[in-house]
């Protein structure tokens, strides 16, 4: 190697960073690296993978696995973290697992390529897979704990994180009796607590393994932000394996309510009104599809009330019976719901509810969809029902990628549908759109701030619609993307909609 590049080197190591930076430029580019070996190889792999630039790490790597052969201590380990690295950037899973990242309001390992050995690890001086786990979580531990002792500090941008306070069985178990349930609050850590043999997660909203904290006791502890105002509906999902969870679910375990948290919606079982299913013959769907319809009680054929027309009929009977209650109680309007099926899902032809919902995924299916429900069904409506067909009396509703539905549908057809509900759509809005104020409907949009994503897209909806000077109207929950949130949202939106 040339002196040159040896005393570059030499002056990068006492450098401060933008000097380094500089010198990096020009250690990439001299002409002696590639010949470069031993330490100095070494030291050339870890200025240019502190750059910041994903294009240095593959050259950083090389460089690190030259100085690796040739016996250099350290460096075989450096290989396989600037290694991981890189496939994680290129979303690959890490070869050797030497990574750890926050993420979900817990340090974790990312996922790890299977292929790789604890034989290639130790080669490389790397501690076998199972140690670095381990590691991992003493790591999360310690992390956990630190933050217990800071009440009211959250990450910037993280809606909740792991705590850790110690607990003790005995502790646990009498306030599992005193609670009634599994979930409590103290300040702002919310815990969660069950009998289980093996780790779980609480599922759907906090998607991190629990702790073991002892005769057969596992525990979650999280800090919220306005952690009173929670509504979380949770079910104990034990996880099938190391890092593989298992998020299928029947009835819940149980939902904590927050003492200041939006009081709790009366549900009617039996219903005082009526709702039935049935099949529609859809030409542009070439299928017969299911459609749940919910009737208010004394709702005569060709009443002059609201139509609310809503995907995921399948799921729509919790709405009902919140509805049905709020109807009877005199506060929300009387309206008549038609709600269609999800498209089920196919083996080979994948997710057919997003592709029927979501626009720029498959434009044959979405628009053959848009022409069902706002052609077809409509008419069935109007025929069967004698639903008003006046835009001021016509609403679409629809949760998740049935959230992105709704607002697709008022945007296309501004001159069918005066309201739209969006609830925690994970669609944001595009600049390239032309939201018209004076024409397109009012626009009620709801989502949790646990829900990452969702609430990140439906929040990017209220700001675009306040920019544009158009109707909107934003209920924010300290909820998870749950259906609690959203059956007990649309009650209220109606009346504010035709109340």
């Amino acid at each position: 190697m040339s002196d040159e590049l040896a005393a570059l080197l030499d002056q990068a190591e006492q450098a401060d960073d933008l000097t380094r930076i500089e010198l990096a430029d020009r250690i990439r580019s001299h002409p002696d690296l590639s010949r470069a070996s031993g330490p100095q190889a070494f030291a050339a792999a870890i200025l240019l993978a502190d750059t910041g630039a994903l294009a240095d790490l593959p050259h950083a790597a090389a460089l690190a696995q030259i100085a690796h052969e040739d016996g250099i201590d350290g460096a075989g380990v450096f290989y396989a973290m600037v290694t991981d690295k890189l496939n994680l950037y290129q979303g690959r899973p890490q070869p050797y697992g030497t990574f750890s990242i926050e993420h979900g309001g817990d340090l974790v390992q990312p996922p790890v390529d299977p292929a790789t050995t604890d034989e290639e690890r130790m080669a490389l001086g790397v501690p076998p897979l199972d140690l670095l786990r381990q590691e991992v979580e003493k790591a999360a531990r310690q992390l956990a704990v630190e933050r217990a002792s800071k009440p009211l500090n959250l990450p910037t941008g993280q809606p909740f994180v792991r705590v850790w306070t110690n607990p003790e069985p005995a502790e646990l178990r009498a306030r599992m009796a005193t609670e009634g349930g599994g979930a409590w609050i103290d300040g702002d850590i919310v815990t969660f607590a069950t009998e289980s043999p093996v780790p779980v997660a609480v599922t759907p909203v906090f998607q991190v393994p629990s702790w073991d904290a002892g005769d057969g006791l596992q525990v979650l502890s999280v800090r919220l932000a306005r952690p009173d105002e929670a509504i979380i509906t949770y079910t104990f999902t034990s996880l099938e394996g190391p890092g593989a969870m298992s998020f299928a679910r029947g009835s819940h375990d149980g939902r904590f309510r927050g003492p200041n948290a939006p009081e709790e919606l009366p549900s009617n079982d039996p219903l005082v009104g009526s709702s039935f299913d049935h099949g529609v013959e859809s030409a542009a769907l070439a299928d017969n599809r299911q459609v749940t319809v919910y009737r208010p009680p004394g709702h005569t054929v060709g009443e002059d009330i609201p139509v609310l027309y809503a995907t995921d009929g399948n799921m729509f009977a919790p709405y009902a019976r919140r509805l049905d209650a709020a109807i009877e109680a005199g506060w929300c309007p009387r309206v008549v719901v038609v709600a269609a099926h999800a498209a089920p899902a196919d083996q080979v032809r994948g997710n057919q509810r997003a592709l029927e919902y979501l626009m720029g995924f498959d434009d044959q299916r979405f628009d053959a969809h848009q022409r069902f429900f706002v052609d077809e069904l409509p008419a069935w409506a109007e025929q069967e029902l004698g639903v008003p067909a006046n835009r001021e009396r016509r609403g679409v509703f629809g949760a998740s990628d049935g959230g992105g539905h709704a607002l697709a549908t008022g945007m296309l057809h501004r001159d069918r549908f005066a309201q739209v509900f969006a609830y925690s759509t994970g669609t944001p809005p595009e600049l390239s759109m032309a939201w018209d104020a004076a024409t397109h409907p009012f626009v009620h949009l709801c989502a949790g701030t646990l829900e990452s994503g969702f609430h990140q897209a439906t929040s990017a909806w209220a700001g675009y619609l306040h920019q544009v000077g158009a109707g909107y109207h934003f209920t924010e929950r300290v909820a998870g993307h749950d259906l609690i949130q959203w059956c007990e949202e649309l009650p209220r939106a109606l009346a504010r909609a035709w109340g």
